[in-house]
């Protein structure tokens, strides 16, 4: 599932915020500022890069869109029938890009078939779809590859819409974008990462009232806090819980809380199953709810979130905290005790569970050191097998517990040392077409996580983010989907 896993992220500032402040009042009324997430260093959608989601969603619209509770509607799209394995989307007619051209559904096969040939973000399109074929100028009909996904997410997420005719693909795309129908322009990037959108005034969902957004460089969460409360930055999505509850006790910030589908745990990525088994069964999630969440929620009893595991939830218990177990297994491990562990984080809120993390696997001998980097440095070390252990809320709006558990699929997923049974089950299981076969193998997986350990689930994540309240019309879902429609956003004074 490269490319399109989403947690909560915060990176480190390394520029003052006064370099992005507005020179006069005049266009601090219709000037939007967001802090990202993710730093931009592409802005091509259909080639695997980092590319700020944020911004994407400003350029290039979607099939379908987030309502503000998390379900999708249609937006490139005006309607659609499912007849079993295929979806027949009726464009809109009224739908234009930036230069003037109609978005057609020649733009949304060559969008779809382009993204197939990256080797990364081909698995975004595989693991719900085999294919497109285009009707008629507006008619296209999708070929779904199993009866299960959630098909409207991937739409509404992760299929960006670029003009075929004027794409040009030897253009790296880092200083400017493809034409998208978005309701935004690409203006610019600075040497700072900051990313200036200008508003398309033709957009044909309506000219956006906020005629510039910047996008701002990642800054630390109390930073972000205080840009706010003094008007620098007017949203920054997905903040820790402390900065959260602190903008919520303040009048002039609008802070949201939104129940994800990720759930906050552990990979471990060490290559010995006793010493991956005595991680899990170390690690005591009430203590961590207690000091890292205030108590609020609940220990993992479940692989995923409530929201990704459906009728699979309790179908595979498994004994979370047991520290005689632990010492067990601990004690049939040929793990050199001797080594200190890192536990790589990238914000504050995972860094508080890392650190109690490291508490508790001392306990049994485990000498644990927590480093903190920022998302890009972060996820490029997972991807390439440089973590030895990671703490990351895992889970998006688009995922099953089908998909989730391609995460073990090496072709797919992530690099943990497994076994080659449980990598067969995962290239498998999500595979089979007879129902029961296919819940009896996907059970069998989940059981069989129990006794690997590479994922330790530690609880269901609430997600946050603050704004201004000058702003409004924001999805309270972005906190959990990063998918932002700056064009929606009203000025409220």
């Amino acid at each position: 599932m490269k490319g399109k896993r989403i947690a909560a992220f915060a990176l480190a500032l390394t520029m003052s915020v006064s370099a992005v402040l507005p020179c006069s009042a005049a266009e601090e009324d219709t000037t939007l500022r967001a802090v990202c997430v993710l730093t931009s260093e592409s802005f091509n959608p259909l080639v695997y890069g980092n590319t700020d989601k944020m911004v994407m969603h400003s350029l290039f619209d979607c099939l379908f869109q987030f309502e503000s509770d998390g379900t999708v509607v249609p937006m490139l799209a005006e309607s659609y029938e499912q007849d079993g394995l295929d979806v027949t989307i009726t464009l809109r007619q009224d739908a234009y890009f930036s230069d003037g051209n109609p978005v057609t559904a020649n733009d949304v096969a060559f969008s779809y078939n382009t993204t197939l040939e990256d080797t990364t973000l081909v698995y975004n399109m595989t693991m719900w779809s085999t294919g497109v074929d285009v009707i008629d100028d507006y008619t296209i009909t999708f070929h779904l590859a199993n009866n299960y996904c959630k098909w409207e997410n991937f739409l509404a997420e992760l299929l960006y819409v670029v003009e075929e005719s004027t794409y040009d693909a030897t253009n790296d795309y880092t200083t400017e974008a493809p034409v998208g129908s978005g309701a935004y322009t690409l203006s610019g990037v600075d040497t700072a990462k900051t990313v200036t959108l200008t508003a398309n005034e033709s957009y044909w969902g309506g000219a956006p009232e906020y005629k510039t957004v910047e996008v701002i460089a990642s800054m630390d969460d109390a930073t972000a806090l205080v840009a706010l409360q003094t008007g620098e930055v007017d949203l920054v999505a997905q903040v820790g819980k402390d900065t959260y509850t602190q903008a919520a006790a303040d009048s002039s910030l609008v802070a949201v809380s939104f129940d994800s589908w990720s759930t906050m745990g552990l990979m471990n990525f060490v290559g010995d199953d006793a010493f991956r088994q005595a991680v899990f069964h170390a690690i005591d999630r009430d203590t961590i709810l207690a000091i890292c969440n205030e108590g609020n929620g609940e220990a993992s009893t479940n692989m995923y979130s409530a929201k990704i595991m459906g009728d699979y939830s309790d179908v595979a218990p498994f004994t979370g905290y047991d520290l005689e177990l632990a010492q067990e297994c601990l004690a049939e491990s040929s793990f050199d005790l001797s080594q200190t562990i890192t536990i790589s984080v990238f914000d504050s809120d995972s860094a508080s569970v890392a650190q109690c993390i490291q508490a508790d696997l001392a306990i049994i001998g485990i000498s644990v050191e927590v480093s903190q980097t920022d998302s890009n440095t972060f996820f490029s070390n997972l991807m390439s097998g440089n973590l030895e252990m990671g703490v990351v809320a895992m889970g998006t709006d688009m995922v099953v517990t089908e998909d989730m558990l391609s995460m073990f699929d090496p072709d797919a997923g992530y690099p943990f040392n497994i076994s080659d049974e449980l990598i067969e089950m995962a290239q498998t299981a999500p595979y089979i077409e007879d129902e029961e076969e296919h819940a009896a193998a996907v059970i069998e997986m989940l059981e069989q996580l129990t006794v690997e350990c590479p994922w330790v689930p530690l609880y269901d994540t609430p997600m946050y983010m603050v704004y201004s309240s000058r702003v409004g019309n924001v999805n309270d879902c972005s906190s959990a989907t990063y998918v932002f429609y700056f064009g929606d956003m009203t000025i409220e004074e």
